[in-house]
């Protein structure tokens, strides 16, 4: 027999620039999932949404920038708040810098692999973080 639960299925954007520096950002302490802790831009995928358009709608929301590329690199199945997470994570690639921060995000980083120990990731981001510098 099926345990009934919900499940939000999410997508993380693990964004590259052209020198190899990983897009983060802040999230307020108020958020429910992973609050005031550093992460990577993403989000929901809403019913009906195929997932690239929520990938690209979720950076595109969240830092004002559109990706050139794209691939999968992953997923993470986490419990938050009587709800499971079920995340596609992408690795993506864009040439663009200029960030635009929704209002929810406190701050943003470029970051190369020597910075990655000064933030606080949840454990699960930052393995991911960690394994793109080892591509």
């Amino acid at each position: 027999m099926y345990r009934k639960y919900s499940i939000v299925l999410a997508v993380g954007a693990f964004i590259l620039d052209d020198e190899k520096k990983l897009l983060i950002v802040k999230k307020s302490p108020y958020e429910k999932v992973d609050p005031g802790l550093w992460t990577v831009p993403g989000g929901k995928v809403h019913p009906n949404e195929p997932i690239i358009d929520a990938l690209k709608r979720e950076i595109y929301e969240e830092v004002g920038l559109k990706i050139e590329k794209y691939q999968w690199i992953g997923e993470d199945v986490f419990k938050n708040n009587n709800f499971a997470f079920h995340s596609q994570h992408f690795l993506c690639r864009t040439s663009k810098k200029t960030v635009k921060l929704e209002r929810n995000l406190l701050g943003y980083k470029w970051i190369d692999k020597n910075q990655i120990e000064q933030f606080e990731f949840h454990p699960n981001i930052k393995k991911r973080i960690k394994s793109i510098y080892d591509l």
